[in-house]
C-alpha cells in the first residue's frame, strides 16, 4: 500500500507549496498560471515494492481581491512488484490571505486501497505568529501552531527572497493542510545557485532565463532521527513557475516535468 504525504506539492497538496509567490507584498511579481505535469518513477531502492509510476496533474495558481487560490487535481498509478497496482485521484484547493496569518484547505481523494475521503480545515495566526488550526474530521480537537510558523505562500517567499539575497539554508515550521497528522512539518531547505535554463518546451511569456534549484526536507515536529518523512527537490523560476520537481519518500521518488503552462487573468477587484 502507498501512503502519500499531504503537502504543498502534489502529491498532497505540494504544488500548493511551491508555486504560491515570489513576492506577496507586489502582486505585479507573480504570475498566475496553469501548469501540466506528467509523472513517472524517480529512482528507487531494490527493495522497493514500487517498480513503476505513471501520472499527470494539473495546477492552477491564481489571484482573488484578497489572496492567493491554489487548485491541483492529479491521477497517479503505482505498479507494485506483484503486478497489481493502485490508483489515487486527488482535488486540492487551497487559499493563503495576503497578510499571510490565514489558510484554509479543501481535499477530495479517491483511492483504490483507502476508498474515498473528503475533509478540510482552517488555520490563523495571531500578530506573534503562533496560532491554531482546525479539521474537518475532528472539528473538536485543535492544533496549536508554534510561534514562527508559516504557510505555504509566506514560506516561499522566505525561500525565494533567500535565493535572491545568496542565503543558502533555511529552517521552518510550515503548516500545509491535510490530514492532523500530517499537517504540521519542519522543515530544512537548501537553496543552490542560479542556473541557465535550456527549454524543452515552450513557457511563452511566463519562461525566465534561467532557475534555482531548491531541495526542502520535511520532518514531524517529534522527529528524533535525521532522516525526513520526504523530500522535495524543484526548480523554481523567479515568477514562480516550477518547471521540474522530484518527491523523495526514501524507497522510491517520483519525478515530474512540466509539459505545458497557460495565462491565468488577474481578477477585477475594487
Amino acid at each position: 500500500m502507498v501512503k502519500l504525504k499531504y503537502q504543498n506539492c502534489l502529491v498532497a497538496g505540494v504544488l500548493v507549496g511551491l508555486v504560491a509567490t515570489t513576492q506577496v507584498s507586489d502582486a505585479g511579481s507573480i504570475s498566475a498560471h496553469k501548469a501540466f505535469y506528467e509523472m513517472r518513477l524517480g529512482d528507487r531502492v531494490q527493495n522497493s515494492n514500487i517498480v513503476n509510476v505513471v501520472g499527470k496533474s494539473a495546477f492552477v495558481v491564481e489571484r482573488d481581491c484578497d489572496g492567493w487560490v491554489s487548485v491541483e487535481d492529479y491521477m497517479i498509478e503505482f505498479i507494485n512488484d506483484n503486478g497489481g497496482s493502485d490508483r489515487i485521484l486527488s482535488h486540492f484547493e487551497s487559499w493563503e490571505a495576503d497578510s499571510g496569518d490565514k489558510f484554509s484547505f479543501d481535499l477530495t481523494e479517491d483511492s483504490t486501497f483507502l476508498g474515498r475521503k473528503e475533509f478540510g480545515g482552517f488555520a490563523a495566526l495571531s500578530a506573534k505568529d503562533s496560532g491554531s488550526a482546525f479539521f474537518s474530521l475532528d472539528p473538536e480537537a485543535e492544533l496549536k501552531l508554534p510561534q514562527g510558523t508559516y504557510f505555504p505562500v509566506r514560506h516561499l517567499e522566505s525561500i525565494l527572497d533567500a535565493a535572491d539575497s545568496g542565503k543558502t539554508m533555511i529552517a521552518a515550521t510550515i503548516f500545509t493542510g491535510g490530514e492532523p497528522d500530517d499537517a504540521l512539518m519542519t522543515t530544512s531547505t537548501v537553496v543552490g545557485g542560479w542556473q541557465t535554463a535550456e527549454d524543452a518546451i515552450d513557457l511563452g511569456g511566463l519562461g525566465e532565463d534561467g532557475f534555482w534549484p531548491i531541495q526542502v526536507a520535511y520532518f514531524k515536529p517529534t522527529a528524533t532521527t535525521s532522516e525526513p518523512e520526504y523530500e522535495i527537490k524543484f526548480s523554481m523560476q523567479p515568477n514562480g513557475v516550477v518547471r521540474n520537481y522530484v518527491i523523495d519518500y526514501g524507497d522510491f521518488s517520483i519525478a515530474a516535468n512540466l509539459t505545458r503552462i497557460e495565462d491565468v487573468e488577474a481578477p477585477v477587484c475594487r
